[in-house]
């Protein structure tokens, strides 16, 4: 009982130092593996879905992309709401479901994000959750229409539209090791990712102080550029991982955003959620 209200408060302050962007598999410890509980099948359709999901192409005009949870595996849903006009701005959302072990338990969350300076835009980080996890009526009783509530004025303020998307493209890997990766814009050639998860855990108890990543990109002809520096490391988090991940290219080419799955310990298990690191192209 003492490890699990530990937990549930460190996670609490994780929540709020989630923070703007970045992502990274490996320094020899890598990326966590799953807990032995979880069926090598399960886990092999999770991750073919996922890409077959991805490479389906962008969505159909005026309609976000909405990439499907699971519940069972601690898989969060992942929306993203697309991009501004002058592709400056772009906004995603993620939900996670719980484990059903209370009443009233779950998170929605929102990140508008400045792609220029990869941190949230003003008033762009919304986290919604229940006031009381163990109350007979949920307050709010719906997380998504309470999200729903808060995410139209935002999305209205920045400009971000579902007719910017501009994906998913996928992530191909380049290798074997996990850290060297690309994706190809629709109009420019492959741009190439370096990628290194450092201080990730398989162990929970060992994951207080979380994992960083570094993350370089480089496009044909130039020089790399050093997107996250592998100082910062998230607390309660396990670890980073691009095999599941995505780029969405905005308007003009100009930024893009790196999604980049975040492994993060919990009470019931570990859940894997969406970060994303905005970057310059042009």
């Amino acid at each position: 009982m003492r490890r699990i209200q530990v937990l549930m408060t460190a996670l609490l302050l994780a929540a709020c130092e989630r923070g703007s962007q970045g992502v990274a598999p490996s320094d020899g410890a890598g990326v966590p593996k799953a807990p032995a509980a979880k069926d090598a099948d399960t886990k092999a359709d999770t991750k073919a879905d996922a890409k077959a999901d991805t490479k389906a192409g962008a969505p159909k005009a005026d309609e976000p992309y909405r990439r499907a949870g699971n519940p069972a595996e601690g898989v969060d849903e992942f929306v993203f709401w697309g991009w501004s006009e002058d592709g400056n701005y772009y906004a995603f959302e993620t939900f996670h479901h719980g484990a059903d072990m209370a009443n009233c338990e779950g998170e929605a969350e929102l990140s508008i994000v400045d792609a220029q300076a990869d941190r949230y835009a003003e008033d762009g980080h919304v986290v919604v959750v229940h006031k009381e996890p163990e109350a007979e009526v949920c307050d709010p009783p719906d997380l998504r229409e309470e999200l729903a509530h808060r995410r139209t004025p935002r999305l209205e303020r920045y400009g971000i539209s579902a007719d910017y998307v501009g994906g998913p493209i996928p992530i191909e890997p380049k290798g074997g090791d996990g850290t060297h990766w690309s994706f190809t814009p629709p109009d420019g050639g492959p741009i190439a990712l370096s990628f290194r998860v450092l201080h990730g855990t398989d162990d929970p108890m060992m994951a207080i102080d979380g994992a960083a990543f570094e993350l370089e990109i480089q496009q044909e002809g130039m020089s790399p550029v050093v997107i996250e520096n592998g100082r910062r490391r998230r607390p309660w988090t396990l670890g980073y991982g691009l095999d599941q991940g995505m780029a969405f290219v905005g308007p003009k080419g100009r930024h893009a955003a790196i999604m980049v799955a975040q492994r993060m310990t919990m009470p019931e298990g570990v859940r894997t959620t969406w970060m994303s690191s905005g970057v310059t192209l042009r």
